[in-house]
């Protein structure tokens, strides 16, 4: 029984991969459709996303039934607990992608701006942040997930930068404003990711450690039978 069940626990750890891989995807097509003005790709990351959706269904629904029959404990408990709230994250940068292919189409009709250098270097930080949050979940490294904590500070600053430009911008010439609007959506949108992206980091900690450090909270661990935290006073 325990044999058959670590099985299925591989196969939901090749699912999560693979809705991550998915999601990545899905962003880095969604900034290319922004960057090559290319209203196509942008459709293809619209088009792709049931398949994400579909995904976090498929992992929930074997999270539930594993927790429901086999009663797990320990750090297997927690991993089933965790992948629950990864697949939502996951789904939820699906959806962020498609915001920001959907405004790529917006953009591919209005007149090509100055590029914003932040914004790409915001995008590539955030890509970046995901690829390395879920490489810190599927491996259980959670000095790697500590470092990507530690990075979502950069992509504020960064998002700070663009928006005081945005607006500089509309300031000084009214045409620009329909497309700096849609480039304000556009990082708050990779602002969001990097956050999510955070969110797996941490449980990644959650995991491996027994600890939940969201909002800093380092001194709170897991029972280790139980997987709950400590009591509210």
């Amino acid at each position: 029984m325990e044999r058959h069940f670590h099985h299925d626990l591989e196969i939901l750890h090749d699912r999560l991969s693979e809705m991550a891989g998915r999601a990545e995807t899905a962003l880095t097509k969604s900034m290319e459709a922004l960057k090559t003005r290319n209203p196509n790709l942008a459709k293809e990351v619209v088009a792709e996303d049931a398949a994400i959706d579909r995904l976090e269904v498929e992992v929930e629904s074997q999270c539930l039934r594993f927790l429901g029959l086999q009663q797990p404990v320990a750090r297997d408990l927690r991993f089933l607990v965790a992948a629950i709230r990864v697949s939502s994250c996951l789904e939820r940068i699906g959806d962020h992608a498609v915001n920001i292919a959907q405004s790529a189409t917006k953009l591919s009709g209005l007149p090509q701006g100055k590029p914003i250098e932040e914004l790409s270097r915001m995008a590539d930080r955030t890509i970046a942040m995901l690829r390395d949050s879920v490489s810190a979940w599927l491996s259980g490294n959670p000095t790697l997930a500590r470092q990507i904590c530690q990075r979502d500070a950069e992509i504020d600053t960064l998002k700070a930068q663009i928006h005081a430009k945005l607006v500089s911008a509309m300031l000084h010439d009214p045409e620009t404003v329909p497309r700096s609007l849609e480039l304000v959506l556009v990082s708050r949108n990779l602002e969001r990711v990097a956050d999510l992206a955070t969110n797996i980091a941490e449980e990644a900690i959650f995991v491996t450690e027994a600890r939940v450090i969201k909002h800093h909270a380092e001194d709170h661990p897991i029972d280790a039978a139980t997987g709950s935290g400590p009591a509210s006073p």
